[in-house]
């Protein structure tokens, strides 16, 4: 619904109430159930839809406000005593079984200006003159009213803890500048429960905010994405979420999703998500989310413990990209990715201190990034602490950390048709195992126990035929697309090195065992001396005599388990 700019007709329209909106069912808190100005997102509606420049699609989304509180939301259009209203973008997708919660694009801010009396969230509004957002009354603008340029402004100069902003605001021009705009590259359909995307609105309002109020002020819908190549469209799936920023739509794409609330003292509210993830084959993937939902300091820095032992893989990091001059003297936030330490038994991402760069590219208010990793150790609960930006603070919280039992091997070279090279007579066994054998059609496995450093690890390898000769074997290097080796596929190569000779006992054994050198000792014995930080590559070959099972023009008679590789 459009805003009527006759103050007459809109007076006549309200007091006849010919305009009102059919109550919607489902609101989180009772209207009137708070104390002052309390205005909330009642409704995402739209989206708008822009014709993509240069690599940038574009999108807006319509809000729909309501006031649940007990008293007026000022709405005065000539001075800062208004709402200003943002959209977000994010997605959720599905990476190799685990997922990822990132943020894609944010726009700029609508100035509010004229207050409509309508009914959305209750179903008796006060009406007002427009300078107001009444009682219990509901107030639209459109997704192409929200995407208008010369309606908007950029966050930079917003607290959203105080609701104090700098008016009147420069305004964005060109292209689609203000606008929520992502890359086309992070874009790919909607795919049922594998990737799907949200957005998000929020509102600051200078006198919701004076109460208290400014933490319900966030409310998220699920989006819709189709198209391909340079067009794109986005359109609704369901209904609006209200009060619930978009990170607590992460909880309803995945289970196991923990959100934390962190509120600043004498600030606003940070929300903290994560999860831990089980890839099997004793390797577990990570994933933390920051949203700062109204905090004016800001988030600098994120730190988290690691314990003795972990080998992290797949570190990554997702921001936001700030366009247009939205930041510190019109001039765009800084978006150089936050550098990550390893040292001391923590992993830590920080961005530049505010005292050397106050347009750093900080977790900044209605923003959200994401830290994730591969870990080689279970989850365990610690202490996470998050650095806030403007005061060189911190604050802390909990969270699962790479913390529990350590794998020191990361297997891979899968005998189950997943690589190039595939089982010579299609003997396929088991995820995460080797070609099938004589006696175990899943194949033989091997895995670690220990630590890297000091050097505890122990092999342990299933699955082989009761009393198999088998051999440790050890290379410094790796073909990732296997090859055939005798009835099975091996990924090991380069210098070679027999480690260990067992006789497998009931088709499994561990090595080294009792009396044997460990590892690292028993390679340099060999003339293969591991330095630190190098990788070795590891697989266990065992007799299998029965040349009936998987004939071969060579007459072999041996196998292999899956491959693994361990950091030292």
């Amino acid at each position: 619904m459009r805003k009527i700019w006759n103050r007459t007709a809109w007076l006549f329209a309200s007091l006849a109430c010919s305009w009102a909106l059919a109550p919607s069912a489902g609101a989180q808190t009772p209207c009137q159930g708070t104390n002052g100005p309390d205005v909330i997102v009642g409704d995402i509606t739209g989206p708008a839809n822009y014709a993509a420049v240069g690599t940038l699609e574009a999108l807006s989304l319509g809000t729909t406000s309501c006031n649940q509180g007990t008293a007026p939301v000022g709405w005065h259009a000539g001075n800062n005593q208004h709402p200003v209203i943002g959209g977000n973008l994010y997605r959720f997708k599905l990476v190799d079984g685990a997922g990822h919660f990132d943020q894609l694009g944010l726009s700029w801010l609508k100035h509010g200006f004229f207050a409509e009396s309508l009914n959305l969230c209750c179903n008796n509004c006060q009406g007002t003159d427009g300078t107001i957002l009444g009682v219990g009354c509901a107030d639209p603008y459109t997704g192409d009213r929200n995407g208008t340029q010369s309606l908007l402004g950029p966050r930079y100069q917003v607290n959203p803890h105080t609701g104090f902003f700098i008016y009147p605001p420069p305004h964005p021009s060109g292209g689609n500048t203000g606008r929520i705009q992502v890359d086309m590259s992070q874009l790919e359909p909607t795919n049922g429960s594998t990737t799907r995307y949200f957005g998000e609105a929020q509102y600051i309002a200078p006198d919701d905010a004076s109460t208290g109020h400014g933490n319900n002020n966030c409310s998220y819908r699920e989006l819709a994405v189709t198209g391909g190549g340079t067009a794109w469209n986005f359109g609704f799936l369901g209904s609006t979420h209200r009060e619930l920023p978009a990170i607590e739509a992460w909880q309803v794409c995945e289970s196991g999703v923990t959100i934390n609330d962190i509120q600043l003292s004498g600030d606003g509210l940070i929300k903290f998500g994560y999860k831990a993830s089980n890839m099997g084959n004793g390797l577990h993937h990570y994933e933390y989310v920051i949203h700062n939902m109204n905090a004016d300091k800001g988030v600098g820095s994120f730190t988290l413990p690691l314990a003795a032992g972990v080998t992290l893989s797949n570190i990554g990091f997702n921001d936001v990209t700030y366009r247009g001059g939205d930041g510190l003297g019109g001039v765009n936030y800084d978006g150089t990715d936050w550098p990550v330490t390893i040292s001391g038994g923590t992993i830590s991402w920080a961005t530049t201190p505010a005292v050397s760069n106050p347009n750093a590219n900080a977790i900044r208010w209605g923003t959200a990034y994401s830290f994730r990793f591969d870990a080689n150790a279970a989850p365990a609960t610690g202490t996470m602490t998050i650095g806030t930006f403007k005061d060189a603070g911190s604050v802390q919280t909990t969270g699962d950390f790479p913390g529990g039992t350590v794998s020191a091997g990361i297997a891979y070279c899968y005998g189950d048709g997943s690589l190039v090279a595939t089982c010579p007579c299609f003997n396929f066994g088991a995820p995460g195992s080797g070609c099938g054998n004589s006696v175990n059609p899943n194949g033989a496995t091997v895995s670690t126990t220990g630590i890297a450093s000091p050097d505890s690890v122990v092999f342990h390898v299933t699955g082989e035929l009761p009393t198999s000769l088998s051999i440790i074997l050890q290379g410094d290097s790796s073909n990732p697309n296997g090859f055939v080796f005798g009835d099975g596929i091996r990924c090991v190569s380069g210098n070679l090195k027999r480690l260990y000779v067992k006789s497998a006992s009931g088709g499994a054994f561990a090595a080294p065992g009792a009396g044997d050198p460990s590892v690292t000792s028993r390679s340099a014995a060999l003339g293969d001396v591991i330095a630190p930080g190098s990788t070795r590559y590891y697989q266990s070959y065992y007799r299998d005599a029965n040349a009936s099972f998987c004939p071969s023009p060579a007459g072999d008679t041996f196998n292999v388990t899956n491959a693994l590789y361990v950091n030292w």
